[in-house]
C-alpha cells in the first residue's frame, strides 16, 4: 500500500490495484489541470487540481463501500470509478466545457471513451481485475452504485465542497460528511438516506448553494474566467475543435499548454498578459432570477448581444463580456429523488422548504466592460436601458 498525506481527509491508503490506476498518464494529467480555474486571483490558495480531487473521491468511496458493507469487487469497482469521473476534463476544468457541448459530448462521455479506448488504463483496469465496461456502466448512471458517483449525495460533490473551501479559505462548504456516509444506507438496491440524516443533508444542500455564489460564480472568478474564454476564442484553432481531437491528442493538452499556446499566439496574447498582471474586466451589471437571466445563452447569442452592448457603451466588442451562468438544482428532479429510509418515515416526512428551495436552478446574468474603458456608472444606466428595451 501507499500512503497520501492529504489536508483534507488525513491519510488515503492507495491499495496495489489503485496506485496502478493513479500512476497512468490520463490520471497523472489530472495534475496539471486546475480545480478552480483562475480562482486563485481572488483566493490565492486555490491551486489544488483535479487530480487532488480524484484522490479525495476515492478516499470517500472507500468509506461509503465499508459503511455499506461492499463485497471487494464492488468495492473496488467503485473506487476505481471514483478516481476516473474527472479523467475526461478539459483543461482548465469547466471552463472550455462548452466547446464539448456546442459539438454534442461533454466530459463525461469522454471520460467514458478514455476508460474504454485508452489503452493503458483499460490494460491496467484488466489486470487489476477490474472490467472497463463495468466501470463505464456505473459513471453512465446504469449501476446500483452510480448515485454514489452522481447524484445528490456523490463523493464527488462532498469532496470538492470540503476541498474548495479548505484551500479558498472559505467556510461555505463545511458539511458532516462522515454522518452522512454512516446513515447512506442500501435499501432494495437503492441509494437511500436514513432519516436521522436529514439535518445533514438541507446543510449539504444550504453549503452547495453557497459554494457556486460565492466561490465558483464570484463575480471576479468569472471575470478571469470569460477574459480566459476568450482568449481561447480568439486563438480559435485548437480550443474550440477539442471535441473533434483523437483521444491522444485531447489528453496532451493540460492548463500549461493551452497557457504557453495562448500566451505565443498573437490574437490571444493580450487576454494572458492581463491576467498575469490582473487587469480583469469590471462588473457593471449583473441580474439574477429575471426573464432575462432564466436561459441558456449559447456562445453565438452572447457574442451577438456583447456587439448590441458594446454599440450603446461606445466601445469595441471585444471589450464587452456577457456571463450567462447557472447554480444547478441539488437534485436533477427534485426532493422527491433523495430517497428516505428507517424508522418507518419512508415517504412520510415532511417536505423540507430547504431542500424544495435549493431544488431550484438560480441564473445569474452579468455584464462586464474592460477596465478603464468607460464611466462605469454611465455604461451601466446605458446597459439596463439597452436590456431593459429588449425585454
Amino acid at each position: 500500500m501507499k500512503l497520501i498525506k492529504d489536508p483534507v481527509h488525513g491519510y488515503i491508503i492507495l491499495s496495489e490495484k489503485e496506485l496502478a490506476v493513479v500512476d497512468t498518464f490520463p490520471l497523472q494529467r489530472l495534475r496539471r489541470i486546475s480545480q478552480l480555474p483562475m480562482a486563485y486571483l481572488v483566493y490565492p490558495g486555490a491551486r489544488h487540481s483535479r487530480f487532488d480531487h480524484s484522490l479525495g473521491s476515492m478516499a470517500l468511496a472507500e468509506e461509503f463501500a465499508k459503511s455499506l458493507g461492499l463485497d471487494p469487487a464492488e468495492a473496488d469497482l467503485l473506487k476505481a470509478a471514483a478516481l476516473l469521473h474527472d479523467v475526461g476534463h478539459t483543461p482548465f476544468s469547466h471552463l472550455f466545457e462548452e466547446f464539448l457541448l456546442e459539438a454534442g459530448t461533454n466530459h463525461e462521455e469522454v471520460g467514458r471513451r478514455i476508460v474504454l479506448e485508452n489503452e493503458e488504463i483499460r490494460r491496467v483496469l484488466e489486470r487489476v481485475g477490474i472490467d472497463p465496461e463495468e466501470v463505464v456502466s456505473l459513471l453512465s448512471g446504469k449501476h446500483k452504485l452510480s448515485k454514489l458517483i452522481s447524484g445528490p449525495i456523490d463523493v464527488d460533490r462532498l469532496d470538492f465542497l470540503l476541498r474548495d473551501s479548505y484551500f479558498t479559505g472559505a467556510t461555505y462548504g463545511i458539511i458532516d460528511v462522515r454522518r452522512l456516509i454512516y446513515l447512506t444506507k442500501l435499501v432494495d438496491g437503492e441509494i437511500s438516506i436514513d432519516s436521522r440524516g436529514w439535518g445533514v443533508l438541507e446543510e449539504l444542500a444550504i453549503a452547495r448553494q453557497h459554494s457556486f455564489l460565492n466561490i465558483y460564480f464570484h463575480h471576479a472568478v468569472r471575470s478571469a474566467q470569460l477574459l480566459l474564454l476568450r482568449g481561447a476564442e480568439e486563438e480559435g484553432e485548437t480550443l474550440p475543435k477539442l471535441a473533434e481531437m483523437p483521444l491522444d491528442d485531447y489528453l496532451e493538452l493540460d492548463d500549461f499548454a493551452v497557457w504557453c499556446l495562448l500566451k505565443r499566439n498573437e490574437r490571444s496574447r493580450g487576454r494572458i498578459v492581463s491576467l498575469e498582471r490582473r487587469v480583469l474586466p469590471k462588473m457593471i451589471y449583473e441580474e439574477r432570477g429575471s426573464q432575462l437571466a432564466e436561459k441558456t445563452m449559447s456562445r453565438s447569442d452572447r457574442r451577438e448581444l456583447e456587439e448590441l452592448l458594446a454599440g450603446q457603451m461606445g466601445v469595441h466588442h471585444s471589450q464587452v463580456f456577457v456571463d450567462s451562468s447557472l447554480v444547478p438544482p441539488l437534485t436533477k428532479y427534485g426532493p422527491s429523488e433523495l430517497r428516505v429510509a428507517g424508522h418507518g418515515l419512508e415517504g412520510q416526512r415532511t417536505p423540507s422548504w430547504i431542500l424544495e428551495m435549493t431544488a431550484r436552478p438560480i441564473y445569474i446574468f452579468r455584464v462586464y466592460v474592460g477596465r478603464g474603458m468607460v464611466d462605469y456608472e454611465s455604461a451601466r444606466r446605458k446597459v439596463s436601458k439597452c436590456l431593459s428595451d429588449l425585454r
